[in-house]
């Protein structure tokens, strides 16, 4: 087993009370694989901000977590604030990612009875502050029970806001479901055009402050602690894009460590069995320079031989850099591979300081976007364009990765840590 440290021994840390937190999060067939999986990432990266984790569930201090997804009715699944299992801010995480896309009708107000009467009823301690965040793209099924759209409403201890997200926020008749479900409270219902809204700063920011409006900040001497790697994308469809800057900044040395690294996570991730193969991971590269400069060095592959054989051959362009115009092109010549995987999370990874020039990365940006693109950004030295790096992240800071050069790439602690992040 492989161990990644982890350490925090002069991190302050941010305590918010005893928080009980309930995501409720829709699983429908309309949301699809990859916006399902920005919902877990905001449910991870929002429980990131909170600061002190309940050890023992059965704790009176700290923030314990809760989340069900739902679809149609009696599909509902949920991970408990009072598991057992659920000792640590990790824990939870795992527990997250594991949650599988049930892709069927979407029964929200019954979700909302199941959250309360599973969930929060019998288990929620006496001096916690109790808050659920809902999480819908759109109207319920017509056979569920409307009147239980206020059924969280009927405990007043209980804070609920609710997310709406794509063109129901603008629709009167949804928008008074939201604000139903949010117990008509001023400032507890939320609208975004796309689910990849949900991961930007500021957004993240903007919910912090709803779940802990007086967080305490203490400055303890933490230890380190070892945590085991997890498994690699087994049984999950992704499909991981790398965008290689093959500029002049970046140097020979650095792109044969970046290539190195490209083919130490294909060889970590477990690949799919095929082309048409609905599970496991595909992998492509696109290496970019001038605006006129990119190579699909080689499409979606699943084929490990090929990844290795085609990176021992890729040359370094030693050029310029125009990143907007090289997701541009990713986008239209990589996703048509993609059509037998449809339902696959398509991953942006770039590696690159962000030092680029800005023509079409407005444009590059809104295209990874539209084709429901999940980044990741690979960011080393110190010398580096945060707005940049914060554009193409879609302002997700928590998934830019940095280091202090090449050579961490593939040391254990940041691979490992990669790996779990792509997964």
């Amino acid at each position: 087993m492989t161990f990644a440290l982890l350490c925090a021994s002069a991190d302050c840390e941010k305590r918010c009370g005893a928080l009980d937190i309930v995501f409720v999060i829709d699983s429908s067939e309309s949301v699809g694989l990859t916006n399902f999986t920005l919902e877990k990432n905001f449910v991870i990266n929002t429980i990131n901000r909170l600061g002190s984790f309940s050890k023992d569930p059965e704790s009176e201090s700290g923030t314990r977590v809760g989340v069900v997804q739902y679809s149609h009715n009696g599909t509902f699944q949920a991970i408990r604030l009072n598991d057992p299992k659920i000792d640590s801010l990790t824990a939870f995480k795992d527990a997250v990612k594991r949650l599988e896309w049930i892709a069927g009708g979407t029964w929200t107000p019954s979700a909302l009875k199941y959250a309360y009467d599973h969930l929060i009823r019998d288990s929620r301690r006496a001096k916690a502050n109790v808050t659920v965040v809902v999480i819908t793209d759109g109207r319920f099924d017509p056979r569920d029970d409307d009147s239980l759209l206020t059924y969280l409403c009927s405990d007043p201890s209980v804070d609920v806001s609710a997310i709406g997200i794509g063109d129901m926020f603008d629709q009167i008749e949804e928008n008074e479901s939201l604000k139903s479900i949010a117990c008509q409270r001023d400032g507890r219902v939320l609208g975004m055009r796309r689910f990849a809204d949900l991961v930007a700063e500021e957004f993240i920011d903007k919910i912090e402050t709803v779940l802990c409006p007086e967080p305490v900040i203490i400055c303890p001497d933490l230890p380190c602690k070892s945590e085991p790697a997890v498994a690699s994308c087994v049984q999950r469809p992704v499909d991981v894009v790398f965008m290689l800057d093959g500029s002049e900044r970046m140097g020979l040395e650095n792109h044969r460590r970046a290539k190195e690294f490209i083919e130490n996570v294909a060889r970590r991730l477990t690949l799919a069995n095929g082309p048409t193969d609905e599970r496991n991971a595909r992998l492509a590269l696109v290496q970019y320079g001038s605006p006129t400069e990119q190579r699909v060095e080689f499409p979606l592959t699943h084929n490990l031989t090929v990844i290795s054989d085609t990176l021992a051959n890729v040359n370094y362009m030693d050029s310029s850099s125009a990143l907007g115009s090289a997701i541009i092109h990713a986008v239209n010549n990589v996703r048509g591979e993609r059509k037998a995987r449809r339902n696959a999370e398509v991953a942006f990874v770039f590696i690159t300081d962000g030092i680029t020039s800005t023509e079409q990365l407005e444009e590059g940006v809104t295209a990874m976007r539209r084709a429901e693109g999940v980044p990741t950004v690979i960011a080393m030295g110190t010398d580096t364009d945060e707005e940049v790096l914060r554009k193409v992240s879609l302002g997700d800071m928590s998934a830019i990765f940095r280091g202090d050069d090449y050579n961490i790439l593939n040391k254990p602690s940041f691979f490992e840590r990669f790996v779990r992040w792509i997964c």
